[in-house]
Formats: structure tokens, sequence, C-alpha cells
């Protein structure tokens, strides 16, 4: 006799004789019995405890064994728990029934007690390992849930660093970012600057200065993806922007952005300044239009987002001038002559500019009003 304890298994029977045979078949090899003499009996004892396997009579009165199997497959809890019928039914039409009705095995009364065991502990072992593979899946699923959340999370941080407009940008065969091989494509490049900001940063502590910034950026950046744009890079206290120019596309994305700044966000945001007794502050802002190369540079152990070109350092150079002709926003003939209806804008011409590093003049403009 093995003292291991081996299955809990529910016996249904309402004959004393039979039940008390296979109980003792069963304990005498480390089987653990229970006993149901009915029908509500047997339901109730496995949904409240659900056993490892049913040995379940056919021949019994109110509730039959087929009803009975019938009705354990309706709980969930039991549903799974392998139905071994034992009757004295021997025929074809019986099994078949039994078969349907739920079972998995069927033994013959009279019955032999090595075939009793030998089933028994085929379907117990089976559901041994059945639970013990829903447990692996379980603790795998459960691995692959944490993952992902960890997973997302580390995707929503890289994408504050590299937005995901900026990764769609760059999606393509030319893109590989082990390489750092960049894209290029035509965009306008915005450009934003806070005037004066070094006698500003220099009058508070280092710790004002970020928390300031932070203020700042968090102001302006809605204004960039409102427009379609996206933040690709922070300078200090400089803001750089792209906006795709896709096929029948125009540049009052970056013309409209910059008008925003100047005329909704900035104010906005200088009365909210001038509330907590701040002094207001203003920017400029450089926009121009052309092609761009975009991409991840830098050495395999430190890679930022980048962007590169002439495109880029005139809308740095526009930025810059609006400081000497006193303008808050500069754009340049490519940008200007590529809106989608001039006359929605009021512009000034500043004339033919000499822009340092550059061979030739570059026609400017001074952006007055316009639609945002």
């Amino acid at each position: 006799m093995s003292e291991a304890y081996k299955a809990d298994i529910l016996i249904v029977d309402d004959v004393v004789a039979n039940f008390r045979v296979l109980e003792g078949l069963l304990s005498g090899e480390g089987y653990k019995c229970r006993v149901a003499r009915n029908g509500v009996t047997a339901i109730r004892a496995a949904e409240s405890k659900p056993p490892d396997l049913i040995m379940l009579d056919i021949t019994m009165p109110e509730m039959d064994g087929y009803g009975i199997c019938r009705r354990l497959q309706e709980i969930d809890s039991v549903r799974q728990v392998p139905i071994i019928v034992v009757s004295a039914l021997d025929n074809t039409t019986d099994k078949v029934k039994a078969f349907k009705a739920g079972g998995v095995d069927y033994v013959t009364k009279p019955f032999q007690a090595e075939e009793v065991l030998a089933r028994v502990g085929t379907h117990v072992e089976m559901t041994r390992l059945q639970r013990r593979l829903a447990d692996s899946n379980a603790a795998l699923e459960a691995r692959v849930e944490e993952r992902t959340r960890e997973m997302t999370e580390q995707i929503e941080l890289f994408q504050k660093f590299v937005p995901d407009t900026f990764m769609k940008a760059m999606e393509g065969t030319e893109f590989d970012v082990v390489e750092g091989v960049a894209r290029e494509e035509r965009f306008t490049v915005l450009c934003c600057d806070i005037r004066r900001f070094t006698n500003f940063s220099e009058s508070i502590t280092c710790t004002q200065v970020y928390r300031f910034l932070n203020s700042y950026f968090a102001v302006m950046e809605p204004g960039v993806r409102e427009y379609g744009g996206f933040i690709y890079q922070y300078v200090g206290d400089e803001i750089m922007a792209l906006f795709n120019l896709v096929e029948d596309t125009y540049t009052d994305s970056g013309v409209r952005a910059a008008l925003a700044f100047q005329k909704r966000i900035l104010p906005d945001y200088n009365e909210g300044r001038a509330r907590a007794g701040y002094e207001p502050i203003e920017v400029g802002v450089g926009v121009n239009t052309g092609p761009v190369a975009i991409g991840i540079a830098g050495t395999p152990h430190r890679m930022d987002a980048c962007a590169f070109g002439g495109a880029v350092n005139l809308a740095a150079r526009c930025q810059s001038l609006t400081k000497e002709f006193k303008a808050p926003i500069i754009i340049t003939e490519e940008t200007y002559s590529n809106v989608r209806d001039q006359s929605k804008y009021e512009v000034k011409s500043l004339g033919d500019i000499e822009i340092r590093g550059m061979e030739e003049t570059v026609p400017l403009y001074e952006v007055l009003d316009g639609e945002i």
C-alpha cells in the first residue's frame, strides 16, 4: 500500500457494495476517495471542491449518470475534470452516449482491478500534466505581459527623446539605426529662440533655468504638433521643429505654427508669467524649406536624433536675423513661394540678404500677420 497521496477521486454510485469496492481498491493505492450517492450530492461536492477524477455510475435513481455528466460539464471549475464511467451497461450505444455526455473513458462491470487502476492512473497523470502545462502557460503569459509592459514603458520613454513622428519619417530601407544612416526628404524647418536668454539665465540659478525651460517647452511644443510638425531637438532654449512636405502639401504648417507662437501661445504664456510676477519673454522664429537629412547620429555608446542640411542651417540663420531686423518671424522665399494662398499672409520683403556661410544672397520676408 502506498502512503503517498496521489489524487482526489469522487466516486458517484448509489449502491453501497459497488462504491465500497472501488473505494477500497483506490484507497489501497494511495488515492483519496470521496463518495456521492446521488446526482445532486455529486454536483455539489464537485463544485465546492473539484476533484482530480470522477468515477461515475450510469444507472441511478432521479438523475442518471448521463444527466450528471452533462450538468458537470456546465460548471467551469469542473469541466476539465476527467470522468470515467463505470457501468454494467456494455453495449456500444450506451458507451457512445456516455462519451457524448462528457465521459473520457468507460469501464464495464464487473471490472478487473488492474484495468481500473491502469485507467485511473493514466487519467490522473494526464490531468496532472495538463494542469502543469496550464500553470506554465499562465506563468509564461504573465511574464510576457510583464515584458510587454516593460517594453511599452521603454518605448514611451524612448519616444520622449525620439518622437514617434520622427521614427515614422525615417521608415524605409535607406535607414539603418545601427549605422546611423540618414534619410533625406523635403521639410519645412522651424527654429525658435528666446531673446536675451543668456542675460536672463545668468540672473537665476541653474535649477531655476531648468524648471523654466521645461515649463516653456511644455507650452510651446503642442503648438508644433497642432500643425502636424514634430520637435526633433532642443538646443539650450532653442526649439528645432520639422514639418514634412509630402505630395500636394504646402509650407503653411510651418508658417502658421510660427504665427501661433507669436500671436496666441506666447501671449497666453506671458499672461501667466505676469500673474506670477515674472517678466515676459520674447522669441524670434525663423522658417525655411528644403531638403533635410534626418537620422540617428553618434556612436554605439551615445546616439541622438538629428537633422542636417543647408535648409536647417538657413532656418537657424533666419531666426538669428530676427534680432537684427527686430522682426518676430522671418521666412525664406522658398517657404513663402510654397504657401497655399499668399493672400492669407501679410508679409514685408527684407530684400536679398547676405547669409554667413552662403555664397549667394537669399530673399527673406518678415511675416507680419496671417491665419493660424
